[in-house]
């Protein structure tokens, strides 16, 4: 089963926005909280369900680990980190999707 928790990677299956990355904010119940630091800003983020998201496999767990401890992250280190993923996947480096879980 996925683990659905702050500072995972997503990509958006369905609506406008599909294609798009996000870091999840919050899960609850069946909906997910992502933002993307840009149109999606932390204080106002998207509201998605579940079955709409993707999980994918970050190369990079810094903010991740960051969003657990509840520290302050900003929307600038939103793009950053989200423009880096891109970047690395331009670059040859696939993003996965994740079956089992987000690590």
């Amino acid at each position: 089963m996925r683990e659905w928790e702050p500072g995972c990677l997503a990509r958006s299956l369905a609506g406008h926005d599909k294609g798009r990355l996000y870091i999840i904010l919050e899960a609850a119940g069946e909906y997910v909280s992502l933002t993307d630091g840009k149109k999606r800003l932390i204080g106002q983020p998207k509201r998605k369900k579940k079955k709409h998201v993707q999980l994918q496999d970050p190369k990079d767990h810094t903010l991740k680990h960051k969003l657990k401890q509840e520290k302050t992250v900003t929307d600038e280190e939103i793009r950053r980190f989200l423009d880096s993923q891109k970047q690395v996947s331009q670059q040859g480096g696939i993003i996965s999707n994740v079956e089992s879980r987000c690590n």
